[in-house]
């Protein structure tokens, strides 16, 4: 779908739909049937920080008054496993964070000591289905059994092994682990074994979510999600002053690293396309995509689409082996 807004402003509008979820100061709600991960969607905030920054300074307000929902283990891995985003503006952000709050948030340097909080951001109810992530950990804490409990309540039907756990819930694999066999032990979860792995699944769905309340329909890895984003981000922002020649590099480049997330979040991929002809298609790919993310609508595969144009966006398991 054409649009006339840029990448910048389209990756802004849907960071602007995530946080509002949460409780930031914007101007209207459009991801109300998403659950809302906040890690990611923190060290993704202050990555483009100096490119938008009444989002992040208002994210960073969100931040100083409800870091206590927030995990410093999460945070922590995603930047030991993404090293480029442990840079100045993170350091930056996380530093006030922790100078205006008392947290320990990791990889900080020094405050912003010019920055004055907006006093505008609130935290939505957590009965709301978009903050079931928020919600689950007011119940039972923060922690790696959380995340697991998490992850089984929005891909109930899921037989999954401890490393692709870890991977998704952003734990260690010895965390998870433990928590598993906690989790077995209280026979919440059911183990399987599968030569020499373990496969874990929920004992009973359907007693978690009557306990837990309302799962929005949209689940997507935000993680994943994000790192896609990130890519046409970093794409247009390198785009200006360079040649056809060297853009086509930088797409087929881009296109390479994030196949396997598209593969995991069910999004189509741009079509495979020789030399500079694979810019038009990656315009309109990122341009239609980021229009649908932007918006709060979840792309669907083409194959879906044509089979059932008029359903719904259901939820998308990651994270399985």
């Amino acid at each position: 779908m054409p649009t006339s807004k840029t990448t910048t402003d389209l990756v802004a509008d849907l960071c602007w739909g995530a946080w509002s979820e949460l409780g930031v100061s914007g101007w209207g709600r459009t991801h109300q049937d998403w659950a809302i991960d906040p890690e990611p969607l923190i060290v993704f905030t202050a990555s483009i920080g100096t490119s938008e920054p009444r989002l992040r300074d208002e994210a960073m307000d969100w931040c100083i008054r409800n870091w206590r929902h927030i995990s410093q283990t999460r945070l922590r891995n995603i930047l030991r496993g993404r090293p480029a985003l442990a840079s100045e503006p993170w350091g930056t952000f996380a530093a006030t964070v922790n100078a205006r709050a008392g947290a320990n948030w990791p990889e900080a340097t020094a405050e912003r000591s010019t920055y004055r909080t907006t006093g505008r951001s609130t935290l939505r109810p957590l009965s709301e289905p978009s903050l079931v992530h928020l919600r689950i950990r007011a119940m039972f804490g923060v922690s790696a059994r959380t995340e697991i409990l998490t992850y089984f309540l929005l891909h109930q039907r899921l037989k999954v092994s401890a490393q692709a756990l870890a991977d998704a819930t952003l734990y260690t694999k010895r965390n998870i682990a433990e928590a598993c066999d906690s989790l077995v032990l209280a026979d919440v979860l059911t183990p399987k074994t599968v030569g020499n792995r373990f496969y874990y699944s929920l004992t009973d769905p359907r007693a978690l979510e009557a306990f837990v309340g309302s799962v929005p329909v949209v689940t997507p890895d935000w993680s994943a999600l994000l790192r896609v984003v990130r890519t046409i981000w970093d794409v247009g922002q390198t785009a200006e002053n360079r040649s056809a020649d060297a853009r086509s590099v930088d797409v087929h480049r881009a296109v390479r690293s994030i196949d396997d997330d598209l593969v995991d979040l069910g999004i189509d991929k741009p079509q495979r396309v020789r030399g500079v002809g694979v810019l038009d298609e990656w315009d309109q790919w990122s341009s239609e995509l980021m229009t649908d993310l932007a918006a709060g609508s979840y792309p669907r595969p083409a194959a879906e689409r044509a089979l059932r144009p008029s359903v719904s966006p259901g939820r998308r398991p990651a994270g399985l082996e």
